[in-house]
Formats: C-alpha cells, sequence, structure tokens
C-alpha cells in the first residue's frame, strides 16, 4: 500500500534519549534516507515489527532478584563470622570456598536464564516467519 506523501498535515512528536536519536540517525544514514523523519515513517508504515512476550519473564526476574538480595544478606553474615569468630584457618579456607561455590552457581544460573529466555525468543520469531512463509 502507499500512501499521498502530498497531504501531510499532522505532526507527530516524539521524545527520544541521546542514545535513541543516535541510533535512528545512524539507521536513516545506513538504509539512505535523507532524513530520520522519512526513516521513521517509513518504518512505522511498511516495516514488520516482532513483539515476543516470553512467558514468565517477570516471575524468572523477581525470584532471582529476591535471590540474590539474600544471598548478598547471607555473604555478609558469613564475612562477619569469619572476621569476629575464632575459626582456624582451614575452616576459614572451607567456608571461602563453599561461598565461591554459591558465587559460581549464581552466575551459571544467570546465563541458562539468559540463554533459555533467548533461545524462547529465538523460537518463536523463528515460528512466526515460518507461519508467514507458509
Amino acid at each position: 500500500m502507499k500512501f499521498n506523501s502530498k497531504n501531510r498535515t499532522h505532526r507527530i512528536m516524539v521524545w527520544v534519549s541521546d542514545e535513541e536519536k543516535t541510533l535512528l540517525e545512524t539507521k536513516s544514514d545506513y538504509y539512505s534516507y535523507k532524513s530520520a523523519a522519512a526513516y521513521i515513517r517509513d518504518a512505522c508504515i511498511y516495516e514488520k515489527v516482532t513483539k515476543v512476550d516470553v512467558k514468565n519473564s517477570d516471575r524468572i526476574c523477581d525470584s532471582y532478584s529476591n535471590y540474590a538480595k539474600e544471598i548478598k544478606k547471607i555473604t555478609r553474615e558469613i564475612r562477619n563470622l569469619i572476621k569476629y569468630t575464632d575459626l582456624d584457618d582451614f575452616t576459614k579456607q572451607e567456608i571461602k570456598s563453599l561461598m565461591l561455590n554459591v558465587i559460581n552457581n549464581q552466575k551459571e544460573m544467570i546465563k541458562l536464564v539468559t540463554d533459555k529466555l533467548d533461545f524462547d525468543v529465538w523460537q518463536e520469531i523463528n515460528r512466526a516467519k515460518q507461519m508467514e512463509e507458509q
């Protein structure tokens, strides 16, 4: 569908950040548009926008955030325990090793959640593309 470009009588103002403005200008230059406005107009009218809502992503992020807060509290308490109690060096080293394992597991969990969420998004986009092609 082609729109009448001679009859533009309405103005829409959009506020953007410095980064967003730079990105819009860069993309309009990349696609050889004379102005960012022309790029924005065509992008909004003609380009396909894919919005994917990953199931339970908010719940996953909230749960992880609560988990991270609890781990920080526990870590603080363990540091105080190590610092202010009379433990032998072997026990202190063992506790530090356990805490390092907790931190490494936490990092691994972040990676798994991120990879899984990205994979779900990728699957959803590809499923939509395949259905369009059929």
